[in-house]
């Protein structure tokens, strides 16, 4: 029993050297690289006339690669192979790549083409600085989401007066509460607002300048200022803690050198003590 556990810790800890070892890692990113270049050159119809079945091929080849690669990082773990599935990102490489496994996917065109893409978004996982960003983002969900109820209502509350003032002017623009709430969410990015500007300013000038000027101010440069706000301190907390992280990890090794040199010592000095 012992043997045979010795035998598994050392298979396990191989497999583990391969799954942390940069060339590995590398050649990973390499392939998921190739394998979004694939994509991208299957969506040209001239390409796929002439070397379908390459790049057919090559998608098998990236498949079987994919495959070896979740083999080898679940076997890592030795007995413990659901200690795998503790990582959401983990999760993730599974369900994208057992999935293609499913019966009825691989009939499926679209189904197929999209986690096939999703493949390419494992790239992610191998840049520390975006995981750090998505992190960010993540956090910053639950405060950006009261900002996101005041943002609709001041569509809402724009869109009735803006309804009221220009649905007769420009029906396209101003017709109903939908299309006003819509316009205004265009204006939001201050994308071709000149535009819906220009058609109420010569019969309405001093309303359309008093209600164009008011939005935009306030849902410019406040809602999307906050907004910014928000994910600018959830990106810095996420680095801070990341900070903490490292800075204990490094601590913790220190810690762990100054242990084995004092035991050195002390062994040392039991050895002078013998020989004296």
């Amino acid at each position: 029993m012992t043997t045979s556990s010795t035998a598994t810790g050392a298979v396990s800890a191989r497999f583990a050297r391969i799954a942390d070892s940069e060339r590995f890692q590398t050649a990973i990113i390499v392939v998921i690289a190739l394998n979004a270049l694939l994509l991208g050159l299957e969506t040209f119809d001239g390409v796929m006339t002439q070397h379908g079945d390459t790049l057919r091929l090559l998608n098998s080849v990236f498949l079987t690669i994919f495959v070896a690669e979740l083999v080898i990082r679940i076997l890592a773990y030795g007995r413990r192979p659901q200690a795998f599935f503790r990582s959401g990102w983990n999760v993730f490489d599974f369900v994208i790549i057992a999935a293609l496994f499913v019966p009825g996917i691989r009939e499926n065109a679209a189904l197929l083409r999209i986690l096939r893409l999703l493949r390419v978004a494992r790239l992610l996982k191998y840049l520390p600085d975006v995981q750090v960003l998505l992190r960010g983002a993540t956090r910053a969900i639950r405060p950006a989401t009261g900002l996101g109820v005041l943002t609709g209502l001041l569509l809402f509350l724009y869109g009735m007066v803006g309804w009221t003032l220009f649905a007769d002017l420009d029906p396209v623009a101003w017709g109903n509460i939908g299309r006003s709430m819509l316009s205004l969410f265009s204006i939001l990015t201050l994308e071709g607002w000149t535009t819906t500007f220009a058609l109420v300013f010569e019969a309405k000038p001093l309303e359309s300048v008093l209600f164009f000027l008011s939005f935009i101010l306030l849902g410019t440069f406040v809602v999307l200022n906050l907004l910014l706000g928000i994910m600018i301190g959830s990106l810095e907390e996420v680095r801070q803690e990341e900070r903490i992280r490292q800075g204990g990890d490094t601590a913790d090794i220190e810690a762990r050198i100054r242990d084995l040199r004092e035991a050195l010592d002390a062994v040392e000095h039991g050895l002078r003590s013998r020989r004296d």
